[in-house]
């Protein structure tokens, strides 16, 4: 991991911060455009785009839950952090593509008199095409409001042992109750969300902390059939990681009618490309082959997943 870390005992008297940063979601379908254009950096987006995007999230109800849910997240983590007493942490969140974003957020913490942040994006895998781009978002924030802080970068957490045992419960928890349905030999599809294939080639560590993952859960989980796929890739016409779910399930549907288990291990908060992409798309998809689609809960307020990010950052604090 990258960090900038002195002196423990300076570090510790700091005015420390934890800020959490994750993607953004509009908040109202009229949000959508200016969302869009956010993600590509002030490009404007065609309007078939646009109306596409807008009826996914038409789809999952008219907006995302990713902001309630990061809400939620920083403040259990808050209280995870501070039960044992001592100096008081305070957890901030912002989104890299929507409000509240990270350069609003880093004015705040300047205004609150912080000094040291533990900067940690919501996502396991670290890339150079994704995670570290929040990073960015972070150093330009800085910049643009003259905040000198001293931050530790966590770069990534995908296999900290209590991410796995996380990881583990949710998938526990879905085998018992398809068996409870009357399901067996469930076949089970891993997925991350996709990035350029090029950036493997250029040495960005984001497919291979991805399969450490996913063997540490196969470890203990010991699945029927499993497999590792990639799945929302973007509209950039670049060669992305593969297999794609689409092109997996298409594999299962080859052996026959089967119950399919998605598991997003890439993805620690419920938005569009679970509630969509997985839940509707995907389910659509796989119907259509006539195959069983479920999905795994994702992580959302874990209490264990809540307990990995708490040891993550106490583990770079002192």
């Amino acid at each position: 991991m990258n960090t900038n870390m002195s002196s423990n005992a300076t570090q510790i008297d700091k005015k420390t911060a934890v800020f959490l940063m994750a993607h953004g979601a509009p908040l109202k379908l009229k949000n959508i455009p200016d969302y869009l254009d956010n993600i590509r950096y002030g490009l404007s987006t065609l309007e078939k785009v646009v109306n596409e995007i807008t009826e996914r999230y038409e789809a999952i109800g008219g907006s995302s839950p990713l902001l309630d849910i990061t809400n939620q997240q920083a403040r259990a983590l808050e209280k995870f952090l501070n039960q044992g007493g001592g100096p008081e942490l305070k957890v901030y969140f912002g989104m890299r593509n929507w409000l509240p974003y990270i350069r609003h957020v880093v004015k705040k913490m300047k205004y609150d008199g912080v000094e040291r942040v533990m900067a940690l994006c919501l996502a396991p895998h670290y890339s150079q095409w994704s995670t570290e781009r929040y990073f960015t978002a972070l150093r330009e924030g800085m910049e643009e409001n003259d905040a000198k802080f001293d931050v530790t970068y966590l770069n990534g957490f995908y296999n900290h042992p209590l991410l796995i045992d996380a990881f583990v419960e949710r998938y526990q928890s879905a085998i018992q109750k398809l068996k409870e349905a009357g399901e067996e030999d469930v076949h089970t599809i891993f997925t991350v969300h996709s990035i350029p294939a090029e950036a493997i080639d250029e040495g960005d560590p984001y497919a291979e902390q991805y399969t450490h993952t996913l063997n540490a859960i196969v470890d203990r989980v010991k699945p029927y059939r499993w497999y590792q796929a990639y799945q929302s890739q973007g509209a950039i016409p670049v060669p992305w990681l593969r297999p794609s779910v689409e092109e997996t399930l298409d594999r299962i549907a080859r052996i026959g009618s089967k119950p399919v288990l998605i598991f997003p291990i890439g993805f620690v908060s419920d938005h569009i490309e679970i509630l969509y992409d997985i839940d509707i798309g995907f389910k659509e998809y796989a119907e259509a082959r006539k195959l069983r689609l479920y999905r795994t809960e994702t992580l959302n307020l874990s209490p264990s997943f809540i307990e990995a990010l708490g040891a993550v950052i106490w583990e770079h604090l002192i």
